[in-house]
């Protein structure tokens, strides 16, 4: 006696079309990826914003002249770290205006790598007015300045503080915080190092 079976019940599974599995794949695949690159491009301070001002601190008194507290600023580093002007007090810092456009200002830069790179005691930041920041980062980095901090015044409020008519423009500021010389003018190592030595 035979027993009977219900229709198709013994047919092979159908396939899926060959388009569906494609995309099907390719959608895992898409995914797989955003997984892993979601963390790296949602970390805080990454080089897009790095460097660039974000604050003015408000002072008394504070301005761009000798004999005057440095206006204060902040941003964020490579790290995510955020810094202030007065972070460094208890250093001589050198305050330099520049633009890549600027000739003379790019013709100084190797001197103040120089000093900061033969004097513990001296910050240098370079002050960029209103680039994006990946073109002045990569200006530094073609040459090697590895000692100057890029600080990117996107909106120029901070050059505006300062007085700064024209670049380069180098303020440097005392251990106290205060300016105690500056230089309108492209600088040679020697006037640089006469500037580090009268704001100590």
């Amino acid at each position: 006696m035979s027993v009977a079976t219900a229709p198709g019940t013994d047919r092979e599974p159908t396939a899926l079309p060959r388009w569906i599995a494609a995309i099907i794949i390719g959608a895992i695949a898409l995914a797989s990826l955003a997984a892993l690159l979601w963390p790296l491009l949602n970390k805080p301070g990454t080089v897009t914003d790095a460097g660039v001002i974000h604050a003015q601190i408000e002072a008394d008194g504070a301005a761009g002249r000798i004999g005057a507290l440095a206006p204060d600023f902040e941003w964020t580093d490579v790290d995510g770290k955020t810094l202030r002007l007065s972070t460094y007090r208890g250093k001589v810092v050198v305050v330099n205006f520049w633009a890549t456009w600027c000739l003379p200002c790019r013709e100084e830069m190797p001197a103040l790598q120089r000093v900061a790179a033969s004097e513990p005691d001296v910050v240098v930041l370079e002050v960029d007015l209103m680039e994006p920041g990946d073109k002045a980062r990569s200006f530094l980095d073609s040459l090697g300045l590895d000692r100057l901090q890029p600080v990117l015044d996107s909106d120029g409020a901070t050059t505006r503080r300062f007085g700064v008519l024209t670049l380069p423009s180098t303020f440097f500021v005392g251990k106290d915080g205060v300016i105690r010389h500056l230089e309108l003018r492209q600088m040679t190592e020697a006037m640089i190092r006469t500037g580090t030595q009268k704001a100590r």
